[in-house]
This record gives C-alpha cells, structure tokens and sequence, in this order.
C-alpha cells in the first residue's frame, strides 16, 4: 500500500510492526532519509474504527488505529494534503490540497480513482461524503459562493447551486443527510471591513440554495460547528468556553452553555443526540457531556492551541499538538479512559546542528521544544519533559561538546543547554522588542538579535568562576544603530545575519527597496564595507525580499542570496567575486550554507510555484551547479553539513528532515 522509493539504501530503525523502516518511503532522489513526517494539517478516524489518517504537507499518512503504527503514505508529488475524509464505508479517503485539488482514495490498494478539479479556479471548502457515500459536496469560498455535488465514482458534476443572498462564508458545516449548509459569513458589501454587524450565521438548502435561517446577536467569533443527527438543530462553539444551540427551523437561540472558562470549544452531536463538547485552553483538553455538565475526562499538552477531530461514534477524540497528535478513547468508565500518543508530524524549523560526534542532529522548531534526532536509529526523542515557552528556537553546538538553544519568547531570550530543563541565562529584554533575526557566533561567545527598529543587538559571554563553579555573563557589548539601507526589514528575516568565524564581523543583508548588504565590526558597532548588489526589477509575489547570507567557515568568502543571484564577496574587502544568476525554479534561493571545508554552498528556495522547491548545491571557486536535490513541498529552512562534507541534512517548512548522500557528486 505505501508509495515508496525501492532504489532507497537501507536503514538500522524500525518504524512500524511489520518491520519497515518509514524513513525511506516514498523518497526523493538523492535521498538517504526523511526524519520528520510532514506538517499535519487535517486527520480523521474511519468509521470502521480500523484507520487513521493524517492530512500533510509531505502527503497523506495512514496509519493502523489501534497500534498507530504506519501503514501508508500516498500523494507525495506535491504533499500539501490540507483535509482529509473517510466514506461512510471505510473504503474510500477523500483529500483536498492546498491547490484545490480534491482526489479519491482507495484504501486498500492506495490508488487516486477519483479526481475532481476545482470549478472555474474557485478556492473550495473541505470536500465531505454523502451518507451513501455516491456523492461528494463542497461550496466555493468566494463571494458568489455555490454549492457543488459530484459522483464520488466518476468526479463529474451532478449539481451546481448558486447559494442566496451571495456571501463569503466560513467556517461551515453540512447537516448529515447533506440537505442543509451552515455557514458564518459577512456580507460581500462589507468583506474586508470591520463591522461586526456584518456577521451572521445563515443555513440554506442544499438542493436550492435558499436561505431558511439567518442568526444574528451574538458577539463573539464561531469556532466550530455542528448539526444534530436530526438536523433540527445547530450548535456552535467560540474561543471563549460558549456554546450557543439553535434551532434550525425558527432560528432562536435555545440553549447557552458557558461552563468552560477560556476555552475553545468544540461541540459535537453523538449519533443518538446527546451533545459533548472538548474545551481545549492553554495547557489541557477537557471532554465534557455538555447538557449534563459531567466532565468525562481531561489530560494535558503542551501547546497553546490545536485541532480537534472526534470520531463519527464520538467514542474517540484526537487532539493535534505543533508535533505530536493525543488521541482519547473513552472507556466504559472513567478509570478506563485511555491517551495515545502518535509521533512524528513536527513543525516548522530554523536550525540545524549535529552533535561533535555527529551521532545526533538538534532541531530547532517553531513554538516547540529542540527536539534531537538519533542519525544511526533514525529515531527522535525530546531533551525536556516539559515544552519551554518560546516561538522558536536557534540550536548551535559548541566546542565542548554541547548543544546550545537560543529560545525566544515573545520579546525575551533565553540560551538554555539542550537536556537542561533550566535556562542558562536571560537576556534583558529590548525596548523596542525582538525581531526574528538571530545568529550565534561560531565561537559561541557572541549573540546577534534584531529589534523590531532594526537595530542590531550583540550580547558577549564571560565565564567567571563563582564558589568554584564556572557560570557564564553575558552582556551587552555593541548596538549597530538602525540604517534605513542597510538593516531595514531584518526583523521579518530569519536568515538576514551571519558571524565570521572568529565572531569579530557580522554581515547583514536588508529587505530595503533595493537590498543593501553590509560588513559590520562587532567590537565597534561600524561599517566595515558594503558589499555590493546588481538592482534588479521588483516582482509583485509574496515576500519578494527575503534575503539571506552566510560566512564560509574558513572567513575568507561571504554569500548572499536573493530572488535573482546568489552573490560572493570578499570578506576582507567587501569586492564580489562572483555572482551565480538563478534559475526560473530555484529563484528566492536565500537559504544558503557552507560546507566545513568552505568549497561548496547549499542553497535551499523557499516556495516559487513549483511542486518542490529546489537545494543546489555549488562549487564555490567555479560557480558550478554540482547537484540539485527535490524534496520539500514548500519553503527550505536551514540545513546542517557532516564535517566529511558527504552528508547534507536540510530542514523544511514542511515538518520535513532530508540527509542528502554528497558522495557521488563530490
């Protein structure tokens, strides 16, 4: 059933309970292992109670419920699987794409037999089953929004209906014969302004389009919702422990329930009637029989939201975290209350780092813990029990052997020795708060942060021995000043910083109006030189000006990356040596990284259209393109080198970890 890659070499993990190792399914070429299973976006139970499925950026995974162990992962082309559904029968999975695409799924060959594509380049809603499972019903998200309903065998249209009074609607839900649609919406008059009266949740007809219902009078943002089996009602939940019931028919508000603090809520109606809800706040999950008050059950994560999935029986609840999905299974009483947890599907990250004796690889993720990888095992584990406060993380290992993580969290910073549940230091906070730019010096004794003015911040440490003990001061040591060419923008840029080895210089490059990259003396805080750009024509595309940059580590060369070039400059002299125009497909190549011996650069895009962005890896004296490797769906985020220069290790936006085999082209 799994799509996998059979020319792929053989790795020591085992990944599932028939022995196979999920690392190499369905990889890319050139690829050893993929750590890391994709960004989940969407997930669903079968209602056989046999499966799960997780919707990612990398594909669909399907797993064994009972075991959570893999059983397959399809669509990997282009990844990006935003929603995920299962026919009333078990048989089939519908999927939706972030393209709009909605395919068909068999579960038990793995083969698409069914596409659907979008209506007239239309974004569309989640694509759900009808109860007989013939057909599949969704509705354009566009201000003349329609209805549409296709035969799930064939994927031709059977129905479209234009829905009226026309109004841009989210978030919606179907009732469960599919003869009714709920749907907050705005008025198409006031999309896009901010005028609350606007707002309503309308219910038509399916099969006409009509409205039958418009609710108004309530004051705080639909979080979810959901029909009665029945469909003679209709409840919703907000992000603020509410849960309002309606009557479908007359439109008036028939119960409030308001028991959950700050939490959000959401409801759902067992297939008898009686409606649950789980409230979900901060730090715990709460399973809750709403018109009895009676709190089923509760456990903890360590997130500061999630998404929320019930199975159809209302037996089973999965909760997913940044990386990692709990689900509950309710038992026949409340001891008997069962939590899985299912690994794997991480989040976005900024850094890379191998331990010295490169037996384990550090990651730095967004609003999560580093997590650390076991390279010969292929297996991750978690250096913290409990998930530090911070929205990201910038990993670096330092000469004695361990690794470090700057962790941010809102405008403070804090270094923290990886497997420490403290933090070493933290740093003052800044007046003008924290950027996303961050770099360590290579010595480790230098840090580099923007505010949100852009200015640049750099912090030195001392150690001092204190009652026989080393600890480590860090100070203030220079601010470069904001320039409106030259640091402008760095505070959006999480790749717009870079020290020399010796930590003595920095090099910035800014998303100014027409880039400016410069050299800066870390001791006095001045320019050493600018380092010079080709202008080039502006594109009206998102985030256009990313940059990035990056010292070789031998100190002699600093790379630049922009949408068209990545440029090379002397690091004593600022003088370019060599400019590397860019390729359609490997434009915004602004992830850039020397390898140890300094004579060859990665260079990861971020998303340009293409179904996988591109790393090319370039010989430095030559300019020579001496590989390019595809495997990330969308945006390449950092990447680490082997000190052999053999392995290359690239970080994704999509949750993915790639080792790229350098051997055959070196």
């Amino acid at each position: 059933m799994e799509n996998r890659n059979p020319a792929a070499a053989a790795m020591l993990s085992i990944d599932n309970e028939n022995g196979e190792n999920v690392t190499t399914w369905a990889l890319p070429e050139g690829a050893i292992a993929r750590l890391g299973r994709g960004k989940g976006g969407d997930m669903a139970f079968s209602p056989d109670g046999q499966y799960f499925a997780v919707g990612t950026s990398i594909g669909l995974w399907l797993y064994e419920l009972s075991t959570l162990s893999p059983i397959a992962l399809w669509d990997t082309e282009r990844g990006m699987t935003g929603h995920v559904g299962f026919s009333p029968d078990s048989q089939r999975i519908v999927t939706r794409t972030f393209s709009e695409t909605v395919k068909i799924w068999d579960v038990q060959t793995g083969v698409c037999v069914t596409q659907i594509e979008k209506p007239d380049k239309r974004k569309i809603s989640d694509p759900v089953f009808s109860q007989d499972g013939q057909h599949i019903v969704t509705i354009s998200d566009e201000r003349d929004s329609r209805i549409y309903i296709w035969c799930s065998h064939t994927g031709k249209k059977i129905r479209e209906t234009e829905i009226q009074p026309p109004y841009q609607v989210y978030p919606i839900c179907f009732s469960p014969d599919l003869s009714l649609l709920a749907g907050k919406n705005r008025d198409k008059d006031n999309v896009g302004r901010n005028i609350k009266d606007g707002d309503s949740i309308t219910i038509w007809q399916i099969e006409t389009g009509e409205q039958i219902a418009n609710i108004t009078g309530y004051s705080d943002p639909v979080q979810r919702f959901c029909f009665s089996p029945c469909g003679r009602f209709l409840a919703a939940g907000n992000r603020h422990g509410t849960i309002h019931v309606w009557n479908v028919e007359s439109g008036q508000l028939e119960r409030t329930y308001t028991d959950y603090e700050e939490s959000h809520m959401y409801p759902y109606f067992l297939p008898e009637g009686e409606l649950i809800t789980a409230a979900v706040s901060e730090r715990s999950v709460e399973i809750w029989r709403v018109e009895k008050s009676e709190k089923l059950d509760e456990f903890e994560h360590r997130w500061s939201s999630g998404t929320v999935h019930f199975s159809d029986s209302g037996t089973q609840l999965a909760f997913a975290g940044e990386s990692e999905i709990k689900i509950w299974t309710q038992g026949h009483n409340a001891e008997s209350h069962t939590l899985s947890t299912l690994h794997g599907h991480i989040p976005t990250m900024d850094t890379l780092a191998f331990s010295v004796d490169e037996k384990t690889l550090a990651a730095g993720l967004w609003r999560d813990n580093v997590l650390l990888w076991d390279i010969a095992g292929r297996r991750s584990f978690r250096p913290h029990g409990e998930k530090l406060p911070a929205t990201s993380h910038v990993v670096y290992c330092s000469d004695n052997g361990k690794i470090i993580s700057l962790n941010q969290y809102g405008d403070n910073l804090e270094i923290s020795e990886v497997g420490k549940s403290e933090s070493v230091v933290e740093l003052p906070s800044l007046e003008a708060g924290l950027g996303r730019a961050k770099a360590f010096s290579p010595t480790g004794h230098r840090i580099a942060s923007v505010d949100k003015n852009d200015n640049i911040h750099i912090w030195e440490c001392t150690s001092t021995l204190d009652d026989m003990t080393e600890s480590e001061v860090w100070k203030k040591h220079t601010t470069v000043i904001n320039d409106a060419e030259f640091i402008y923008g760095l505070r959006f840029s999480p790749t717009g910083l870079a020290f020399s080895p010796d930590g003595k210089r920095l090099a910035s490059m800014s998303r100014s109006r027409d880039w400016k990259a410069g050299l800066w003396d870390v001791d006095s805080g001045e320019q050493i030189a600018e380092l010079p750009l080709t202008p080039a024509p502006r594109r009206r595309s998102y985030r256009e000006s990313d940059t990035g940059i990056a010292f070789s580590p031998d100190g002699n060369i600093v790379a630049g990356g922009l949408w068209h070039e990545i440029v090379l400059w002397d690091a004593a002299d600022g003088k370019t040596l060599m400019t590397i125009p860019q390729s359609e497909e490997n434009q915004r190549s602004v992830t850039l990284c020397f390898s140890p011996c300094s004579q060859y650069l990665a260079a990861g895009a971020w998303w340009n259209g293409q179904k996988k962005t591109a790393i090319c890896l370039w010989e430095v004296a030559t300019g020579k393109n001496i590989a390019t490797f595809k495997g990330h769906t969308t945006d390449v985020q950092c990447f680490a080198f082997s000190q052999d220069n053999t392995l290359l290790v690239s970080g994704g936006h999509d949750g993915a970890i790639y080792l790229w085999d350098l051997k055959p082209y070196l």
